[in-house]
């Protein structure tokens, strides 16, 4: 046989493992982004500023047709009271928690049933939460829950450290100044922009909402340190205060129930 090397050698050049970053190779190819998960962010605030600016709109209408009556002498005069931008605001403040928790409450129900319809039944309150912090966060926000806690006695504890509702309000200035500046504005009766605790309203009711549907009701509130990080808090509630009582979210950053 001859010395000279076979030409059709077996032998295969290996692959040479690319040497680019996996952040520069994500900036060349991104993942796809669809159209459904930026829907959150641009529709939820035009809705809330659309049903703020309607209940205003009802709430001086109501105020107007109360002045006739008053000026007819039906009913008896109020000397100025409930005219101030301070009532004005707190009046707008519960007649849009009450339209937002309602579309919250149905929105969060039909999430979790679409979600656990080919499960099998969530058996413990602690597997609820876990669905909520992972699979339904997963669904509306394209994020899950960073952190969980809870002191086993009907208390849990939800973070996120960069809430997708909130991250639009934070700034360059650093957490606490953007804090500051959403507090200023939570200030001024006017429908140019939402408060931050009107960012706030729509996702504790999802969440509340959820937990019923899967038959766990609890209260849920959320407040912020800083943005945009958001800490919502649950605590269960027993059948029998359900039953007799409804359950409404709390307005955000208010005082935790006792």
């Amino acid at each position: 046989m001859s010395g000279r090397p076979s030409t059709s050698s077996t032998t295969h050049t290996q692959l040479v493992a690319p040497t680019v970053p996996a952040a520069v190779h994500a900036l060349a190819s991104p993942p796809p982004t669809l159209i459904d998960s930026q829907l959150p962010a641009y529709l939820v605030p035009e809705i809330l500023r659309c049903l703020e600016e309607s209940t205003l709109h009802v709430i001086r209408k109501r105020r107007r047709e109360e002045d006739e009556l008053r000026a007819e002498g039906l009913i008896p005069r109020d000397n100025g009271k409930g005219k101030a931008p301070e009532e004005e605001k707190r009046l707008l403040d519960v007649e849009l928690a009450k339209k937002v928790e309602r579309m919250g409450l149905m929105v969060g129900g039909y999430v979790a049933e679409k979600l656990t319809l080919a499960r099998p039944p969530l058996p413990s309150h602690l597997d609820i939460i876990k669905f909520i912090c992972k699979d339904l966060f997963l669904f509306v926000y394209a994020k899950q829950i960073d952190n969980l806690r809870t002191n086993h006695r009907g208390v849990f504890v939800l973070q996120s450290h960069a809430f997708p509702p909130l991250v639009p309000l934070s700034s360059h200035r650093g957490p606490a100044a953007d804090l500051e500046a959403a507090k200023q504005a939570s200030e001024i009766v006017t429908t140019a922009y939402l408060t931050l605790s009107q960012h706030l309203l729509f996702p504790q009711a999802l969440i509340q909402g959820a937990l019923a549907r899967l038959g766990m009701p609890a209260t849920v509130t959320a407040e912020t340190s800083g943005l945009p990080q958001c800490t919502f808090q649950i605590r269960t509630v027993p059948k029998s205060a359900v039953t007799s009582s409804a359950t409404t979210p709390a307005m955000p950053g208010s005082a935790q129930p006792s």
